[in-house]
């Protein structure tokens, strides 16, 4: 009775410091005919008067292992009629799924089982799902994730708490839950496919952890059981000062694009300055599927002293440095702002896309003065070659910027101005024949400028149009 008592004593303590079951809790309790999760169902029945706790069993036959999960799931239902808990049955065909979607029996039968899980909660107006990991599960979690190179997040191993989630026996180990089962009696069912080393946990759990115990340290488990709580309580204390970051470096935040202060992002301890971008991926993104460390340490490493950088996240997102600020946004189809065009003369040339208008017209008497607006432009006409047409830039373009000896791409044109790289196919330019008279709005062709002997002057002006 005592090991049953000092059992007992672990589990309310995990309870009670994790405050997992508040008075009159609604509780489906995930049970597969284990002794882990049959022995946390009648323990959550023997405090079910302490805490008015309302219990559901919920039991999913995964349809893989033919009579064996049937009669998994007839145990699971005597012992709640037993108990006089209500139960929730369901049956799917798991290696459909994961044949299906292409995932592994492991990924196919845990989304399944998360799924079914809400669904029961909701159907009978849950406010906790109680699930039977425990130590030894965290210890084999940490193991396994160690081997595939997790960072902190990872390592934490499985919460105790995580939404409507609850852990009630995660600080007890394996043996103490089997010890416990026969000390009460207690009928579990073994699924055969944990004595058999297919999945990496099943090899941890049955070869690794049994050779070093016996080979190195007799008290590994517990040594890693508690490296795994000192390193949950510390990846709190990061997520904390992340969250702080993230706050203070944000700029903007909509569902297409994230922009954060790349600048003094750069300044922060490269410890925040991941969980920072994760975090910017994730707002994002919704998710940090197949996000690697590679993909974080790539777009850290940006280039802001050399306008835009722009990388890919997978997904269909990209990471994109302009200047000071850095940019996680999704790509959006990319669709032509405006076609080319041919500019009347004399006349009014509208681009739609751009909601602008080009007004043109030929002056024979030279101005004795010019506006200085970017917006109105004045060329020297029988220096250009028709046809004059409007369109975005391409690559390879260049231009005589006025004023400037030689020539220069538009593209570093627009890196020196500092346009940002979304705005740019936004900017028409003037064409004569195979050459740039006019980056519209910013600066004209040195070749197409008014001489002295200038006889016909096109005058353009650009106004928006609603």
């Amino acid at each position: 009775m005592n090991s049953e008592k000092t059992f007992l004593e672990k589990v309310e303590s995990t309870i009670k410091k994790y405050q997992m079951l508040p008075l009159n809790t609604r509780v489906v309790v995930g049970v597969s005919g284990g002794p882990d999760s049959v022995a946390l169902l009648h323990l959550l029945f023997r405090i079910k008067s302490q805490y008015n706790l309302h219990l559901w069993a919920a039991c999913l036959n995964h349809q893989l292992r033919g009579e064996e999960a049937d009669k998994e799931a007839e145990l699971v239902r005597e012992l709640a009629s037993q108990l006089r808990i209500s139960t929730i049955l369901e049956s799917f065909n798991v290696a459909l799924l994961a044949k299906n979607e292409k995932l592994s029996l492991e990924e196919a039968a845990r989304q399944v089982r998360y799924d079914f899980l809400e669904r029961a909660a909701k159907q009978v107006g849950a406010d906790k799902i109680a699930l039977g990991h425990t130590a030894s599960d965290q210890v084999e979690t940490l193991l396994m994730r160690m081997m595939r190179g997790s960072g902190l997040d990872g390592l934490s191993g499985i919460p105790p708490v995580r939404g409507k989630i609850i852990r009630p026996l995660i600080e007890v180990f394996r043996e103490e839950v089997e010890k416990y089962c026969q000390e009460n009696n207690l009928h579990t069912c073994i699924d055969s496919s944990n004595t058999k080393a297919y999945f990496l946990r099943n090899k941890i759990r049955l070869h690794l952890i049994p050779y070093l115990c016996k080979r190195y340290n007799p008290q590994l488990i517990k040594g890693l059981f508690h490296t795994s709580e000192i390193l949950r309580e510390e990846n709190c204390y990061l997520k904390a000062e992340s969250e702080k970051a993230f706050k203070s470096l944000l700029k903007k935040r909509d569902d297409q694009c994230v922009i954060l202060n790349g600048e003094r992002l750069s300044q922060l301890h490269p410890a925040l300055q991941r969980r920072v971008l994760r975090k910017a991926i994730q707002q994002v993104k919704g998710n940090l599927k197949e996000i690697m460390l590679e993909h974080i340490t790539s777009v850290l490493k940006l280039d802001e002293n050399r306008g835009c950088k722009q990388l890919d996240i997978p997904g269909g997102f990209v990471a994109q440095r302009q200047y000071k600020d850095l940019l996680i946004k999704k790509v959006s189809k990319k669709k032509d702002v405006f076609p080319p065009c041919s500019l009347i003369i004399p006349g009014d040339t509208y681009l739609p896309g751009l909601s602008l208008v080009l007004k043109s017209k030929i002056i024979y008497d030279k101005p004795s003065s010019f506006s200085k607006d970017s917006n109105e432009a004045y060329f020297d006409l029988d220096k250009m070659e028709k046809p004059l047409f409007l369109r975005k830039r391409e690559k390879g373009d260049r231009f005589h910027p006025l004023g400037m000896r030689g020539s220069k791409k538009i593209k570093n044109f627009f890196v020196d101005l500092k346009l940002p790289r979304e705005d740019r196919d936004k900017v028409p330019l003037l064409i004569s024949r195979d050459k740039v008279v006019w980056v519209v709005g910013y600066r004209i062709d040195e070749r197409f400028k008014i001489e002295k002997d200038t006889k016909r002057i096109l005058k353009i002006e650009v106004a928006k149009f609603a």
